[in-house]
């Protein structure tokens, strides 16, 4: 798991729960002391704990909790790596190329990492299929974070469909349109 994204969900925790609720959720993932920082890899299975235990602390589902923290972690996440977002770029062009931005920001931390498998199709002047796949079981993070570049792009993304595919893939379909007031949030 990319340490940007371990990294980013501590700061999420803090933010809607409070300072102490990441220690709680460390030392229930069997973690305690642990660092995360945002440019190492870490084990997929520590996040996966972390998780759980972020579930247990919260009383949230993980599916729910992972959609939430999916919309947030996009505004931190794109000032991090601003400078390989294309200029004059909207949420649907973003989009368009996530695998190959992502696929370069993950092999530059580790050139044997393997990223997810996020294939984005065009349907339509507003509309976009998105299919994940991954073994991490991460989907649920998909819709909140499509919605988090849409409001970073200051255009809203509203969920049409969303389908289990075959093992680890999931399908989305999202219809975009600008949005009715500015929305970007500084970090």
């Amino acid at each position: 798991m990319h340490g940007a994204i371990v990294s980013n969900f501590k700061r999420y925790l803090d933010e809607f729960l409070g300072e102490g609720t990441w220690g709680e959720v460390i030392n229930d993932a069997g973690l305690k002391g642990k660092t995360y920082l945002p440019v190492a890899l870490y084990p997929d299975g520590e996040m996966e704990a972390l998780l759980a235990a972020a579930e247990r602390a919260t009383g949230l589902r993980r599916d729910d909790l992972l959609a939430d923290f999916g919309e947030w972690v996009i505004a931190p996440m794109m000032q991090m790596y601003q400078a390989v977002i294309p200029a004059g770029a909207n949420a649907i062009d973003f989009l368009l190329n996530l695998q190959q931005t992502h696929e370069r920001i993950v092999h530059m931390k580790d050139p044997s990492a393997s990223a997810p498998a996020i294939v984005v199709n065009r349907c339509g002047s507003d509309l976009v299929e998105i299919r994940y796949a991954s073994q991490r079981n991460m989907g649920a993070m998909v819709p909140g974070a499509v919605k988090g570049v849409a409001a970073w792009f200051e255009e809203e993304a509203a969920l049409l469909a969303c389908e289990p595919g075959d093992g680890e893939e999931v399908r989305f379909v999202f219809q975009f349109s600008e949005a009715h007031s500015s929305s970007r949030q500084a970090v």
